[in-house]
């Protein structure tokens, strides 16, 4: 150790020693593409993660021009023109995305790259720049698969829902036809039957009177099928955007105690004391055959579900919107069945034990919500059920999926 040597000077020559050998053991060990180029774009150090993107030994950089090393025609050849221009400006450029194509074996390998540019000051002026390159083909071949396999997901997706769509489309016009079609089958046997009854009546008495309680089975029958047929009709028609309304002055007091009487029979059947709140009028503007028609399902249901029970009907009007409660006391509905209770065949109860298609509370609230108004129900298992209907006493225009027409002035 030279004599009168202080220890900060020999730590400052200590340091400069080591400072080639520490970046020249970093370049040859770093993973990532580096490299410092001077201002007369000659490579002063370069990686050996680099040297290799460029086809030569690391060594073979080391103070020689940028475009004796790099193709100038190749998309790597741009790194001198970005190298030159954070020279000249001092200002980096990040994040800049490099696709290289190289030949090879008869197929062409295309290799995307990120790279940075940074300059390098001393005493506050630019003299030199570095280059920081990230090999990101691995990441996004990854990537690419991932999106392909997004895509492929996507279009069975879609696949799927346009046939499920077709699907949906071909069954209701399959309702649409065969409520046609068997529409007047059951009318010409519902004639041919009363048309019987009534010759077997004037012929032999006796006979006509005997045959008399099987001619009301098969008419209720008939009925019944009629009543199917008409709601396969009319999810066909909401299906279509064609169910019409066709609002006219009405008492709603008197169409609901009309109602009560028709089903005064099955309320008996049912074992069910019906219990009638309403008085007086309660006049609007509604479309009587869709009011009776909701009205037939809210009493069927109290006296389906609610068999052997009491039922309590209820009217009131509330301002300008009338509130019709149907009450029974029998099985109600889980919690699971109320939130499937509106929907297009929907139960909440078991098949098995209660029939029909699921259709009756969708049509209902479709013809209610058409009409303005609201359908609402409370409800519990083994506690009983409260349908709650909210109509106002004016026609509204009729929403998406009901067609209304308005002839001289009044909606039909």
């Amino acid at each position: 150790m030279p004599a009168g040597e202080s220890a900060p000077e020999r730590r400052e020559a200590s340091s400069e020693g080591l400072r080639p050998v520490a970046l020249s053991e970093l370049m040859s060990t770093m993973p990532l593409g580096m490299a410092v180029v001077d201002r007369e774009l000659r490579f002063v150090e370069v990686s050996e993660a680099l040297a290799s993107l460029n086809g030569l030994p690391r060594e073979a950089h080391l103070g020689r021009l940028m475009d004796e090393v790099m193709n100038p025609h190749s998309s790597l050849g741009d790194t001198a023109r970005r190298v030159r221009r954070v020279l000249e400006t001092g200002e980096p450029l990040d994040g800049v995305e490099i696709i290289h194509r190289e030949p090879g074996m008869g197929v062409e390998r295309t290799r995307v790259f990120r790279a940075s540019y940074h300059p390098v000051r001393r005493d506050g002026e630019v003299i030199a720049a570095c280059i920081y390159v990230e090999d990101l083909t691995e990441r996004r071949r990854v990537e690419a698969q991932r999106d392909a396999g997004a895509a492929r997901e996507r279009a069975v997706r879609e696949q799927a829902l346009r046939e499920t769509q077709e699907a949906v489309r071909a069954r209701d016009e399959f309702l649409s036809v065969a409520a046609h079609e068997l529409r007047t089958p059951l009318t010409s046997m519902r004639l041919h039957l009363q048309l019987l009854l009534r010759q077997v009546t004037g012929a032999q008495p006796a006979l006509g009177q005997e045959l008399a309680p099987r001619g009301q089975v098969l008419e209720r029958q008939l009925s019944r099928l009629g009543s199917l047929v008409n709601t396969l009709l009319d999810v066909s028609r909401l299906a279509a955007g064609k169910l019409s309304l066709e609002p006219r002055e009405l008492d709603l007091v008197q169409v609901v105690r009309q109602m009560v009487d028709a089903f005064s029979e099955e309320f008996a059947r049912a074992g069910c004391e019906l219990a009638v709140h309403v008085s007086g009028t309660l006049p609007g503007q509604w479309d009587p055959l869709r009011v009776e028609q909701v009205l037939v399902n809210l009493l069927s249901n109290a006296a389906k579900y609610g068999a052997g029970r009491p039922v309590e009907i209820s009217l009131v009007g509330e301002g300008t919107v009338a509130v019709l409660a149907v009450k029974d006391h029998g099985i109600g509905i889980s919690e699971d069945g109320m939130a499937r209770l509106f929907g297009k065949f929907e139960r909440a109860v078991s098949e098995r034990h209660y029939g029909g298609l699921g259709l009756g509370l969708y049509i209902t609230r479709q013809i209610v919500e058409a009409m303005g108004g609201s359908i609402t129900v409370r409800s519990a298992q083994g506690q009983g059920s409260t349908f709650i209907l909210r109509l106002p006493t004016q026609p509204r225009v009729p929403s998406v999926g009901i067609q209304a027409m308005v002839v001289g002035g009044r909606a039909k």
